[in-house]
């Protein structure tokens, strides 16, 4: 099934025309260097980093979905009176979880900087409608350019600290890309292992990762230690179903990735395939891997949906 009529290419500039159409590529680049100077007192960025980071953006798959349903949808709304009327009620969110989609590819800052601009809206915009669909989806396209410009400027690489984290408790890189192949390979039977293995170190090279997997640790390992209160300490050294918070923690790396590998971490989660298995099922000697088989699946998770966004599949349902 091909996913696009025409080339790549021409869509996706078809659809730069439609989002500049709404609003000016000049109007947003100004959004991005107001809200820098407002949240970092950055005032100096050059115009060309800001062009190339918000067509970057723009440029993303889940960038492309979201925002092309943010428009068909104001579209609709038009002549739609149940739907109009619905968004006129206060309380209506939904424009905004759509628009958050794109955030999470930038991690909670994105998600922060979106919160701020969807406030203070005609600070940024004071000629535009603030509630539509198509404004959501322009603060979450300045919340993440901003986000990515903010984070490029401390840039390190993480791939050695959190490999070394995860080998102290037991996890070796292979590991992941044995699991990553497995749920990649039905998709696209000829693909090389090694891509499997470059898109897990890509989720490694990431700093969100690494506090995320450090913390994971930390709490594992005090639990271990018995450092928190008997109650806590119980919950978490069980793996109580309800907990919930180890999930909450793993999924920050996904969400980088997009709704697709979110699915893979559900899906990880439920069937621990592989290493994380043998995690979940290891409490011998008072051992707590609560979080750390969840960061596994996080990573591997996120490593899919990278892997799926930047490579053409053979098939695009899985062959059996």
């Amino acid at each position: 099934m091909r996913t696009f009529l025409k080339e790549k290419t021409l869509i996706f500039n078809e659809f730069r025309e439609e989002v500049f159409s709404h609003y000016p590529q000049a109007v947003i680049e100004e959004a991005v260097a107001r809200l820098l100077v407002e949240i970092k007192g950055i005032k100096k960025i050059p115009t060309e980093l800001i062009t190339t980071t918000l067509l970057g953006v723009l440029s993303k798959t889940e960038t492309f979905n979201v925002m092309s349903t943010l428009m068909e949808l104001q579209k609709k709304v038009k002549h739609d009176v149940e739907l109009l009327a619905s968004m006129k009620d206060p309380a209506y969110n939904v424009h905004r979880t759509i628009a958050m989609s794109i955030c999470g590819l930038y991690g909670s800052g994105a998600i922060s900087l979106f919160g701020f601009i969807d406030c203070k809206f005609r600070f940024f915009f004071p000629t535009k409608r603030p509630k539509s669909f198509i404004s959501k989806g322009i603060c979450a396209i300045v919340a993440s350019t901003a986000s990515v410009i903010i984070s490029d400027s401390v840039k390190i690489d993480y791939t050695k600290r959190n490999l070394q984290l995860l080998e102290a408790r037991g996890v070796l890189l292979d590991d992941m890309v044995d699991i990553l192949d497995q749920l990649q390979r039905p998709y696209n039977p000829d693909m090389p292992r090694s891509i499997c293995e470059d898109n897990i170190l890509a989720v490694l090279r990431k700093q969100q990762t690494f506090h995320a997997l450090q913390l994971a640790i930390k709490i594992d390992t005090a639990v271990e230690a018995k450092e928190f209160n008997p109650q806590y300490n119980h919950i978490v050294g069980k793996d109580e179903g309800l907990f919930g918070v180890d999930e909450s923690i793993a999924t920050a790396v996904p969400l980088m990735y997009g709704t697709i590998a979110l699915t893979n971490f559900g899906y990880l989660d439920k069937e621990k395939i592989g290493i994380i298995d043998r995690l979940d099922s290891d409490h011998e000697d008072g051992k707590c891997n609560t979080f750390i088989d969840d960061m596994v699946c996080g990573i591997v998770a996120a490593a899919c949906g990278r892997l799926a966004h930047n490579h053409t599949p053979t098939f695009s349902k899985p062959v059996k």
